[in-house]
């Protein structure tokens, strides 16, 4: 059985697979990096294995890039970039970087939309999913 000793609120989630590494955002993770410039989550897998991951806003790069090191993913992502996630209705920024192989590496970075299906999860801190207005 399975219990959670307290009640934390979600952030910012990762899904990889292949050549493809997508972030979602809720709406506290988009205040941080507005207000912060960072955003970092980390599980642990025991003492001394833990995988982190991160999307950072600098402002001395032109194009968003990954980069990995010591179990980290870090998406940098350029500061005015960043603002059309944290300034605009916009949900979606997306880029593909080299990798030295024939193919590339897909970044998309979205803000987390509500479920249109019924969930346990807690989504209070999602964005409110535009497909979800009928009419």
């Amino acid at each position: 059985i399975f219990i959670r000793a307290k009640k934390e609120l979600l952030h910012m989630k990762i899904r990889i697979k292949n050549n493809s590494i997508r972030l979602r955002l809720t709406k506290t993770d988009v205040s941080n990096l507005k207000n912060i410039g960072i955003v970092s989550c980390k599980t642990v897998i025991s003492g001394n294995e833990i995988f982190e991951y991160e999307l950072i806003k600098n402002s001395d790069i032109q194009e968003i890039k990954a980069k990995f090191n010591q179990n980290k993913i870090s998406i940098i992502l350029p500061e005015e970039k960043s603002k059309i996630l944290t300034d605009t209705d916009e949900i979606t920024l997306q880029a593909w970087q080299e990798n030295g192989t024939e193919d590339q590496v897909f970044l998309l970075i979205e803000k987390d939309l509500q479920c249109l299906d019924p969930t346990h999860e807690d989504q209070s801190d999602m964005y409110q999913n535009p497909n979800s207005n009928c009419g």
